[in-house]
């Protein structure tokens, strides 16, 4: 039996790599936020069975994300008892966080956005919301291709409005080596997202609108935190 790597562990999640004849893979396990959650599983697919649906039409509607393989979700009276996924490993890869605060040349940076743009583009005309756009999940691989990983935040829908695409995409943080190259990198990507979509916006302004509220929040919530000394 093939060793496996932890990738990542919380009290939530387990991901470990795995070794494999076939090459390697990513083991997601999915465990509970809260004692309340185990008790309301009853009433909803859980974690591990909407990652892999998300990933499936992902996959049919062309957008990057590692290949699934297998599900595993094990229920008892209705109780989630086990909860898990496994994908095609993405290996080598980098994060594009990782990438973006490098010193990696601009034009390596632009071509990965771009392509990220695309397939977030693709993913939102499937009515795909994914509410965790950040750019700790998305994986770079060696070639360059963006992979939309941590699925399971994601809902879908019969269409997604201008409003509600933009509050997804304002989770996204293009953070650089300057100002400058971030407003770049923030054009390149909206420039490739409205061809994809096919929708004619100034997207960009759009996203710095929304991206400038979601910062904001997150400031009020801080302060918040602080005076109560949490």
């Amino acid at each position: 039996m093939a060793a496996a790597t932890r990738i990542f562990e919380q009290q939530t999640n387990l991901v470990v790599l795995v070794e494999t004849d076939h090459g390697p893979v990513v083991v997601k396990w999915f465990s509970w936020r809260h004692r309340l959650h185990y008790w309301l599983s009853p009433t909803f697919p859980g974690r591990a069975v909407t990652s892999w649906r998300i990933a499936r039409r992902l996959v049919e509607c062309g957008a990057r994300t590692p290949e699934p393989l297998f599900l595993h979700s094990r229920r008892k009276r209705g109780f989630i008892r086990e909860n898990l996924v496994i994908t095609r490993a993405i290996q080598p890869h980098q994060t594009l966080r990782s990438l973006l605060k490098s010193e990696s040349p601009i034009s390596e940076k632009e071509r990965a956005v771009g392509d990220l743009a695309r397939s977030l583009a693709r993913m939102h005309g499937a009515g795909i919301e994914h509410n965790d756009l950040t750019t700790g999940n998305f994986l770079v691989s060696d070639s360059g291709e963006v992979y939309i990983v941590d699925l399971n935040r994601a809902k879908r829908r019969t269409g997604l409005s201008t409003s509600q695409r933009a509050i997804d995409l304002a989770r996204i943080s293009f953070s650089a080596a300057n100002q400058v190259e971030e407003q770049q990198l923030a054009t390149s990507f909206f420039q490739q997202y409205g061809q994809t979509a096919g929708v004619d916006l100034d997207w960009c302004a759009i996203y710095w609108k929304y991206r400038a509220r979601l910062v904001s929040k997150r400031r009020r919530k801080a302060r918040i935190k602080e005076l109560f000394g949490r």
